[in-house]
């Protein structure tokens, strides 16, 4: 039996030798909702037991005489039914086979196409990872970027800040300072008015003072005069005396002429008369007038007059000269007020320049911080 040549077709052989079980001719069909190479396959079995039950005869009892020659037909009726029945049975293995591989190829062309399509899409789902890659990474980076960014913007607005603080601290310095150089031009000003007044009263002093020295001097120029007018008189009439020998004095004008009354009323001189006489020259020499009892001549008049005059013009003199010192100090005063106040003045104006920088510089911060708060916001 090494025809066939493989163990599975021999066993199939002397199965299908075998006496076939009653059961087998009356297999079910196979259910419609089996596959296809189920149903063939079934197909294939139910024909195969048919034919196995249509050709298996009881077969007459044999005669000892014909018991080779039967053996013999027998093993080939055995082998020519059994050939048969392989190739009966082959043949569905065969189509099975082939519908099998139609299948397959059916299968393979579909599953090729199923490849094919999902490597289109394989190839479009690489490209569009590609893609999103480079657009993460894109992304990516401008992340890190707007990260800086705002960083940089951070440090910015902490400078800003820092900034801002300074330039409140600076500010509200100059406000100080502006505040204290106001309440010393106002003490300035007030000092200055009391020293204008002060120079004010000063001249009025100096100016009253003034007229009275020169009321006091032209008094004195007239009482010069008068007493210079008397002196005048007083020795043009002791030079007329002295030149007429002493003739028409009233009584009790000169001493000589009590000598002259006493001598011819036989007055007897005595030395008290001759100091009396003296005392009556001194007088006469220092233009007292008569009811002057102290000996006081003309000269030491003029003299102390000269004196007194001299006196009057060195204390108008120093008076003048300390009103002009005091002049020119209230002069150079007022020149020291007047440039400290233009000193102040312009550093006023300066520090109000600085004032309206420094606010341009706060508004513009201000203005940055809001910008950036407004990046911030819309940022997030």
């Amino acid at each position: 039996m090494t025809l066939y040549g493989s163990s599975s077709d021999v066993r199939e052989a002397r199965w299908c030798g075998s006496p076939q079980p009653a059961s087998l001719s009356a297999l079910p069909p196979p259910p419609l909702s089996a596959p296809l190479h189920q149903r063939h396959h079934s197909a294939i079995v139910t024909k195969s037991s048919s034919v196995l039950g249509e050709t298996k005869e009881p077969a007459p009892a044999p005669s000892p005489a014909d018991s080779g020659v039967s053996e013999l037909e027998r093993d080939h009726h055995d082998y020519s039914s059994t050939d048969r029945l392989r190739h009966d049975v082959r043949r569905p293995r065969l189509m099975l086979q082939s519908y099998r591989r139609d299948e397959r190829d059916v299968e393979l062309a579909r599953v090729k196409r199923d490849r094919a399509v999902l490597r289109q899409r394989l190839e479009d789902t690489e490209w569009s990872l590609c893609q999103r890659a480079g657009e993460i990474a894109l992304l990516k980076t401008q992340l890190k970027e707007a990260q800086n960014e705002q960083t940089a913007k951070g440090h910015e607005y902490l400078t800003l800040k820092s900034d801002c603080r300074q330039l409140r601290e600076a500010l509200d310095k100059k406000d100080k300072e502006i505040l204290r150089l106001r309440a010393e031009s106002e003490e300035k000003e007030k000092s200055m008015k009391k020293l204008q007044a002060e120079v004010e009263r000063l001249n009025n002093d100096l100016m009253n003072s003034v007229t009275d020295l020169t009321k006091t001097k032209e008094s004195n120029k007239k009482e010069i005069e008068k007493l210079k007018t008397e002196v005048k008189e007083l020795r043009q009439e002791l030079s007329d005396v002295s030149l007429s020998g002493y003739e028409g004095i009233e009584c009790g004008r000169t001493m000589r002429g009590i000598y002259d009354v006493c001598k011819t009323n036989e007055y007897h001189w005595t030395s008290s008369d001759s100091a009396l006489e003296d005392a009556e020259v001194q007088r006469l020499n220092g233009e007292l007038p008569d009811s002057c009892s102290e000996p006081c001549p003309a000269g030491a008049i003029v003299d102390r007059l000269k004196c007194e005059i001299q006196n009057k013009e060195q204390q108008f003199n120093n008076e003048r000269r300390k009103w002009s010192d005091e002049k020119d100090k209230v002069l150079r005063y007022q020149k020291q007020l007047q440039m400290n106040y233009v000193q102040m003045f312009k550093r006023s104006r300066t520090l109000e320049a600085e004032i309206d920088g420094l606010r341009l510089e706060l508004e513009l911060c201000n203005k940055n911080m809001k910008n950036l708060n407004q990046h911030k916001t819309i940022e997030l």
